[in-house]
């Protein structure tokens, strides 16, 4: 049973409203609020937190708050490679605090020496996935009263190895067209998403969100639904024996209920994309990740001569500018070879 009393301090040289929550003997308050409404809100706020197992006193440890945090928070639904990054992240901490390590002796200095080691080795980009999962939950406990100060203002992203770039997420013509072979010879859900894949270069997203109806809409065509612009829900032409192939071997599974084709964890077809790549003989240095297939994908076309308009649109691209951004280093090989034919064209005059 909570007891919960708000109240405006006229004790301070500038009056605010604070709230007294009480329960089981203990005494939950806090002031700074600038109006009553405020302090009501965060008061049932707390609560709520209270009323869902997230027991806050003076002696909670970070690995405690987290794992609650999550779980008030919904993370558990997010797709297992989102989740799997915050439990990543608690495991980070713990190694480097201790599973006993108290919220309150959380400090900013403590918290950029996690990151800083952490980034010994790593990417910026990695550093900054850490930091994005567990600042939040940092930033609620100061709110929450256990912290006095927020840890993670103004810290600092330093990772030691320069991130991948563009061109080294991209496989060869020939070693594209010989996975393509070697998913089709595959029944395997994740192999009929991974083809899906590397024919229409649409996102991992896109494919895993397909519905039946998506394959159907037209012939030689499949719906991609879209995932991360307006313009990313698109058409694209594929050749209709490869509509009926994927038809066909998603007939040996059984059908979703949801209507639905795949959803399947993005871990799940990450091992059966590097199975694929050992499979066909590709070496470990030289193996891309699911993405790699998109990139891949739009090289091969460029190398078929099709336009970068029709390119970007059929890539889900906001604006051509995006695609040009992205394949620069593509297209400055692709003029090239356009400008050795321009001068064959004036040698033969």
């Amino acid at each position: 049973m909570f007891t919960i009393n708000v109240f405006k301090r006229t004790d301070l040289k500038s009056p605010t409203w604070q709230y007294d929550v009480r329960s089981g003997g203990k005494r939950r308050r806090k002031s700074g609020f600038r109006t009553k409404k405020e302090a009501q809100l965060a008061a049932q706020e707390l609560v709520n937190k209270l009323d869902n197992g997230v027991e806050m006193d003076n002696n909670t440890t970070f690995k405690d708050y987290f794992a609650r945090w999550m779980d008030i928070n919904n993370k558990h639904k997010l797709s297992y490679g989102q989740y799997d990054w915050y439990r990543r992240a608690l495991n980070i901490f713990v190694h480097q605090f201790g599973a006993d390590k108290q919220l309150r002796h959380i400090t900013k200095q403590d918290y950029q020496l996690l990151l800083n080691r952490y980034g010994e080795g790593r990417t910026d980009e990695s550093v900054r996935k850490v930091h994005g999962c567990l600042a939040p939950a940092l930033r609620d406990a100061v709110y929450d009263g256990l912290l006095n100060k927020d840890p993670t203002y103004k810290i600092q992203i330093n990772g030691t190895e320069k991130a991948q770039s563009e061109a080294e997420k991209f496989i060869t013509i020939n070693q594209y067209l010989r996975l393509i072979e070697h998913f089709k010879g595959k029944s395997e859900l994740s192999y009929v998403l991974l083809y899906l894949i590397a024919i229409t270069g649409a996102r991992f997203s896109e494919i895993n969100n397909l519905k039946w109806e998506d394959l159907n809409k037209k012939i030689g065509i499949i719906h991609l639904p879209g995932t991360k612009t307006d313009t990313s829900a698109r058409d694209v032409e594929v050749n209709q024996k490869d509509i009926e192939y994927v038809k066909r071997a998603l007939s040996t599974h059984p059908r979703r209920i949801d209507g639905y084709l795949f959803k399947l964890s993005n871990k799940a077809v990450s091992n059966s994309m590097m199975r694929s790549q050992d499979k066909v003989g590709i070496p470990q240095d030289e193996q891309v990740t699911i993405y790699g297939l998109r990139h891949t994908h739009c090289s091969y076309l460029l190398s078929k001569g099709i336009a970068i308009e029709y390119i970007s649109k059929r890539l889900g691209h906001s604006n051509i500018g995006t695609t040009l951004n992205i394949y620069s280093h593509l297209l400055d090989e692709y003029k090239q070879e356009q400008g050795e034919k321009v001068r064959d064209i004036f040698a033969e005059i």
